[in-house]
Formats: structure tokens, C-alpha cells, sequence
């Protein structure tokens, strides 16, 4: 095999690691690493904004929030997880048809 059609692979292979790498940085939790502050594990309550008018709203608001920062980061992982995938495919038939055509 040539090496130039090595280098391909090589990037192939190693742009699917990086959408693995940073797929698996998609989680709230690393958001909050090195700080001393957690993401919420609860909904928020209305005493946590005091005697506010209204207050029950601005809960719900804050949680509705936390889970479309969720729900964003669950898609994204989802999607380069998928990209992986597509690159180890692309590489696997890019390998068949080489072997195929003799090379």
C-alpha cells in the first residue's frame, strides 16, 4: 500500500478518535470541573428564590434551562459519536476496495 493512501487512514483514524475524545467531554459534569460548584441533580423549588411574586415560575424556567443544556449536550455527543462511526466506515471500505483492486 502506498503511503500516501497511509496518511489517509492515519487521518481518518485519528479524527475519529478526536470526535470520540470530545464526545466523551459532553457531560454536564465536566462542564463544572475544577470549579467547586455541581450541576443540579434536582428541580428547582420556589424557596429557593425566596418570597418573589412569581417565584414558581422562575423555577420551572431554571429547569427547563438545566434540561435543554442537557438535552444539547446529549445531541451532540450523539452526533459525533455518529461521526465516528462514519469514519471508521469510511476507512473499513476505503481498506476493502483497496484490497479488492490488488493494492
Amino acid at each position: 500500500m502506498s503511503d500516501w493512501v497511509d496518511v489517509h487512514y492515519r487521518a481518518l483514524e485519528e479524527c475519529g478518535n478526536r470526535a470520540h475524545k470530545v464526545a466523551n467531554m459532553l457531560d454536564l459534569d465536566d462542564a463544572f470541573e475544577g470549579t467547586n460548584s455541581k450541576a443540579p441533580t434536582t428541580t428547582s423549588t420556589p424557596k429557593t428564590f425566596g418570597d418573589l411574586k412569581d417565584s414558581a415560575a422562575l423555577a420551572t424556567g431554571v429547569d427547563k434551562a438545566w434540561q435543554a443544556l442537557r438535552d444539547e449536550l446529549h445531541m451532540g455527543k450523539s452526533r459525533l459519536n455518529a461521526v465516528e462511526a462514519a469514519l471508521d466506515q469510511v476507512e473499513t471500505n476505503l481498506r476493502k476496495a483497496s484490497k479488492a483492486s490488488g493494492g
